[in-house]
């Protein structure tokens, strides 16, 4: 009983506000705090539904909660006027930002509330760059005036740097083959290319510095900084671990505990012993390497809302196994279904609702669908299923299986939900793009037919 009152209270200190001195209290009052951000920088800020929400947003609730802040944030157009209006007073502090030589002047800065690695996005053609020095002669495209930018080119100043407006301007410059790289934060270029479906970009490397994610706020405000980071140092690791959970689709490496922190350094000794320097730094580097390549590739090939594959790997799939039917002459079919009527969901239920009804639809076909077959998000509402050793008529039986499952599944927002299906299998000579093509004249067959219709295969000569 006393173990769970102690929970009971430890609960309750950490989610209540802090304890805060009458005089520190009168800071508070008589420095009314007008925020403002854009909704440009996805995830740390973005609009949904009207309402600036994201990594930096979630912490800035947390401290707002501990102070017992109650005004909100504005939405500026763009970087720039954020800036300006800090440098002006006529906005007092920004939720996401980092220290540059430039800002000091005007803006001062919190303790970091989080900090991320930066990383290099190319094409898929591109090889691992494990080393920045690798790309000094090729031209890199930055956003102007982000703290990113001002980072690289700091410790980085032989770089080729070509400006933009954006980081999508930037990575639509790197998919245009405009500019061979460029270079942000982990969480950021992670959620554009999925988001954005960026098919033929990937994150090749990353660079040594990382990115510290603080409160900007203006000069003359800088009294209320002690109690800022009074909050930002009572945020539990577990409250981080959910906001990361939310927005990251890439885990972070738990820290490892203290007690087994000496045990490592003294194996890492006794190698050091009998292993000559060399040895170990090489071993080091390909253990780093492989590491690395590991999330990378599962970044890349995983849509970032539902968990399942994304349109890159779907893609390349089916490349594959079309080569696999020419060599062995398997059959192999695809089955490409969307949602019907799921524009009307999102409009009457609102965003967040269609988004969950996505993922829980992604789930309960993942758990119907035979291990050896690949299942993955196409884009929007559209989903792909690629059936493995399976003939025509099979096929059919299964989308009709789907079909069935998905009508008679209870989702949870009480949404009833019907899907229409295309149905095709591979025939001699077809590629990747004949087959889609076909499938989806199906598939658009069956919607012109009216809604939840399986539309058949139908071999053309």
């Amino acid at each position: 009983m006393k173990y769970i009152l102690f929970i009971l209270l430890f609960t309750f200190a950490y989610t209540q506000p802090l304890q805060l001195t009458p005089q520190e209290k009168k800071i508070l009052e008589t420095h009314p705090l007008t925020c403002i951000s854009t909704g440009l920088w996805a995830p740390f800020n973005l609009l949904e539904d009207g309402k600036l929400v994201g990594i930096g947003f979630d912490y800035w609730g947390l401290i707002r909660d501990r102070l017992g802040i109650k005004n909100g944030c504005k939405t500026a157009k763009d970087w720039t006027q954020v800036l300006t209006e800090i440098k002006n007073g006529t906005a007092d502090m920004t939720i996401a930002s980092q220290a540059t030589p430039e800002r000091l002047a005007y803006a001062a800065f919190s303790e970091p509330y989080a900090k991320y690695p930066m990383v290099i996005a190319t094409k898929n053609s591109v090889g691992f760059i494990h080393n920045i020095e690798l790309i000094k002669n090729k031209v890199i495209v930055m956003p102007k005036n982000y703290a990113t930018t001002a980072i690289l080119l700091k410790h980085h100043p032989y770089l080729t740097v070509k400006y933009t407006d954006s980081i999508d301007k930037a990575l639509s410059l790197v998919e245009k083959g405009e500019a061979f790289a460029t270079i942000d934060i982990l969480p950021v270029i992670a959620y554009k290319i999925n988001k954005n479906n960026f098919e033929s970009l990937k994150i090749a490397g990353s660079i040594p510095e990382y990115f510290y994610v603080g409160i900007m706020m203006r000069k003359d405000y800088a009294i209320l900084l002690p109690l800022i980071n009074k909050a930002i140092k009572s945020i539990t690791e577990k409250e981080k671990n959910k906001i990361n959970k939310r927005w990251i689709t890439i885990h972070r490496q738990q820290k490892i505990p203290s007690k087994y922190f000496y045990a490592l350094l003294a194996s890492a000794l006794f190698i050091f012993i009998f292993f000559s320097i060399w040895l170990l730094l090489l071993k080091k580097e390909i253990i780093q390497k492989n590491r690395i390549e590991r999330k990378l590739k599962k970044l890349v090939n995983i849509d970032s809302l539902t968990g399942i594959f994304n349109r890159h790997m779907l893609d390349a799939t089916l490349d594959n196994e079309i080569a696999l039917v020419e060599r062995h002459g398997n059959p192999l079919c695809v089955i490409f279904f969307d949602i019907d009527e799921f524009k009307n969901i999102n409009d009457r239920y609102g965003h967040k609702v269609g988004d969950s009804i996505l993922k829980e639809l992604s789930k309960l076909i993942t758990k119907t669908i035979r291990k050896s077959d690949v299942f993955g998000r196409w884009g929007g509402d559209e989903f792909l299923l690629i059936l493995l050793e399976t003939k025509e008529e099979d096929a059919l039986v299964f989308a009709e299986h789907l079909d069935k499952v998905i009508q008679e599944h209870h989702f949870k927002q009480n949404v009833s939900i019907s899907c229409s299906f295309g149905v095709t299998c591979y025939k001699e000579g077809d590629t990747r793009q004949s087959m889609m093509s076909r499938v989806d004249r199906y598939f658009y067959s069956a919607k012109r037919d009216g809604n939840n219709i399986l539309k058949k295969v139908e071999y053309e000569t």
